[in-house]
């Protein structure tokens, strides 16, 4: 029998087969039929624009436990501050006609938003980045809901649409999609509503997800195809599921085998101490950057997801960003720290056209900022855009012409570990010095066997760690030959220790 995995946008709460890993959300729309009031509040008190049948009724607003602040001669309405769990009460007298939030209301330009300041390091709106690189030229697959490509924020990005949940259409007809890509290439140019890390990239909406956020797991995997073919530079997805399916990890190799670079939410289903492994996939998987979010003090979001296969973390809490209709909205969710990450990919490879998919994701891990979280929390920690850009920008230097002795590198450790569901294994090489960017060679053995079992070659990260995935590894005793290390500067002494591993 066929089995049909379903993918669902988690507004709140992540709970079926694959969801989208965001978000709580509040729409920034005056007079909205949905308002969140609780959002709207300083200590239980909202304040609000009060509209009424006749003539204003100050005493019927004190007696809800309201505080009048200002009355209009010229309309039938008041100024007040008022308990939230009186609005409801209040609406139902028949002499009130409205209840609205007193919003505040700014020049045209756009609007500060904290996540894509923070991750700009120093750097102020308008960020010295993009003198660089704005990502010109950079394709970015937003795999979720659609895209509203008439939004004024996102007018001209959209270079393309298409739609695998047979409505025929990729228009937004949920609002992630739109969100997301705000996130990622909102324009800035237009003095008006948001920006996006990389306001110069190609957005192209792969529509997966339907109006209520749920998709196939055969359309996901379609879209990942649907990137291949197309070329595509970066693929963000924004969902999750805690299921590890074969065939979507197929997908997302196969992906990034071709060049692609993929970024996806890490998930939400953390807990408040981060102590458990929860990370979803595809971002759990070893092709794929799995993004954790942050708040504004830097600390990791209790919902968001940690384990080992947490990458980056990026700004996730009360992000503005645009929605379908011309609108804004905040969200919350690892989905919204997904964009920020791909984002700045799409810079550095803006930046250096030329760069593989590998050689930008060692560059997001070198260049992140360190948070002081826990590595199941953060990753390498805070993606960050003007030093990622920094990096990919800087040329070799001219050689001099007096070569510095060089000095010597070993192979101090080769350790071993398990993916949660133990179907794959990890084999990590440590350097001594940490040398960052060697390109280390290994064989792996199984079972005593006179051919290798697993060859690679990586670059060794921030640690100095070389960590190699053996995809499907069966049980059996294993142990690894180091062949070959090479780093700028530093001859390989050719030593490494004895090591095995029993499966």
């Amino acid at each position: 029998m066929k089995r049909n995995i379903a993918v669902s946008v988690g507004l709140i709460v992540l709970v079926v087969a694959f969801m989208v890993s965001g978000c709580v959300k509040s729409i920034d729309v005056p007079g909205s039929a949905a308002i969140d009031w609780s959002l709207q509040a300083v200590d239980g008190q909202a304040r609000v624009i009060i509209g009424f049948s006749g003539l204003p009724d100050k005493a019927l607003v004190k007696a809800f436990g309201g505080e009048v602040y200002a009355e209009f001669g010229f309309i039938k309405a008041l100024s007040a501050k008022i308990p939230v769990e009186a609005i409801d009460g209040l609406l139902r007298n028949p002499h009130v006609v409205y209840v609205e939030p007193n919003i505040q209301l700014h020049a045209l330009e756009e609007q500060y938003l904290w996540g894509m300041d923070r991750i700009f390091g120093d750097e102020s709106f308008i960020f010295p980045t993009w003198v660089t690189s704005t990502g010109v030229g950079v394709k970015v697959a937003i795999l979720d809901t659609g895209i509203d490509p008439s939004h004024p924020d996102l007018a001209g990005r959209v270079a393309q649409g298409i739609d695998f949940t047979g409505i025929g259409s990729s228009f937004d007809d949920n609002g992630h999609g739109t969100h997301v890509s705000g996130t990622v290439a909102a324009i800035y140019s237009n003095n008006s509503g948001v920006y996006g890390v990389a306001p110069s990239a190609s957005l192209y909406a792969v529509k997966v997800l339907d109006s209520t956020g749920s998709g196939y797991l055969d359309w996901i995997i379609a879209g990942i195809q649907w990137a291949i073919v197309s070329d595509i530079d970066i693929i963000n997805m924004s969902l999750g599921t805690p299921s590890d399916v074969q065939s979507l990890e197929d997908a997302c190799n196969a992906a990034f085998a071709d060049g692609i670079l993929i970024v996806a939410a890490a998930g939400n289903s953390g807990n408040k101490p981060g102590n458990r492994d929860t990370v979803e996939y595809p971002g759990g998987y070893a092709s794929v950057i799995a993004a954790a979010a942050s708040d504004s003090n830097d600390l990791r979001v209790s919902f968001s997801s940690t384990g080992p296969d947490v990458e980056l973390i990026a700004p996730g809490v009360s992000i503005l960003s645009s929605i379908p209709g011309d609108g804004y909205a905040y969200y919350s969710g690892t989905s919204m720290a997904s964009p920020h990450v791909a984002g700045v990919a799409a810079l550095v490879l803006a930046a250096r056209p030329t760069l593989t998919n590998a050689e930008v994701r060692l560059i997001l891990q070198q260049t992140a900022e360190n948070l002081g979280l826990k590595q199941e929390h953060q990753g390498f920690g805070l993606v960050r855009a003007d030093l990622a850009v920094q990096a990919a920008s800087v040329t070799t230097p001219p050689a001099s012409d007096t070569d510095p002795e060089p000095g010597t590198v070993t192979v101090s450790n080769i350790s071993y570990s398990l993916s949660r569901n133990a179907k794959h294994m990890y084999v990590s090489v440590q350097l001594e010095p940490f040398v960052v960017g060697a390109s280390v060679s290994i064989e792996v053995y199984l079972n005593s066997g006179s051919s290798p079992y697993f060859a690679g070659t990586i670059t060794t990260d921030t640690s100095g760690v070389a960590k190699f995935t053996v995809v499907n590894a069966p049980s059996g005793t294993y142990s690894t030959v180091v062949t070959d290390v090479t780093a700028a500067g530093y001859t390989w002494d050719g030593v490494f220790p004895e090591n095995s591993f029993e499966k």
